[in-house]
């Protein structure tokens, strides 16, 4: 529930877990899930597991639990995207995926996206690379880093500050990011 708590709550929540006692873990929980449905706590808890779950098994990785991950991280704090583009074949650039939102409530923005990238190849490792949702994280030099395998083909010979890669017909992650 971390990913879902006020931004008010989150020094109390750090506190909660790093205290020992079960009865006031059990207390902020409960808080939490009467002010999600005063009338029936126990069903959105019951909901959220069950999502949970489902993450767990959909991302989890050598590395930890799939709600541990970025995506999962993600897919639990925005929900289902309405969009994933799983891309494991361009030459230069490790598997990546590109969600994207149609409506983002969150930030009232429209066409939000988010990039992940498997850096390592080690099964399903992603890391978040880039998005462009307000408050999240926003690299400039995402494609870059994406196809960090071919410095030599960045758009700019002045390599610190390049934030773009010269085209090709395999090189998809820009086009794929601004045309979905």
């Amino acid at each position: 529930i971390a990913m879902n708590v006020r931004e008010n709550e989150v020094e109390v929540l750090n506190m909660v877990i790093a205290n020992e006692d079960l009865a006031s873990k059990r207390r902020f929980l409960f808080s939490f899930w009467v002010r999600q449905n005063p009338n029936n706590p126990k069903l959105v808890y019951d909901q959220y597991m069950e999502v949970a779950k489902a993450i767990d098994k959909l991302y989890a990785s050598g590395f930890g639990h799939g709600f541990e991950t970025d995506r999962g991280y993600t897919f639990m704090k925005y929900g289902k995207p309405n969009d994933i583009v799983s891309v494991d074949n361009d030459p230069s650039a490790p598997p990546y995926e590109i969600w994207v939102y149609y409506e983002f409530p969150v930030t009232q923005q429209n066409n939000v996206k988010f990039i992940y990238y498997n850096p390592s190849l080690a099964g399903g490792n992603y890391v978040f690379l880039h998005s462009t949702a307000r408050g999240e994280l926003n690299n400039p030099q995402w494609e870059v880093e994406l196809y960090r395998d071919a410095p030599q083909e960045g758009a700019s010979a002045n390599f610190i500050d390049n934030t773009r890669m010269l085209d090709n017909t395999n090189r998809m992650a820009w086009r794929l990011f601004n045309d979905m």
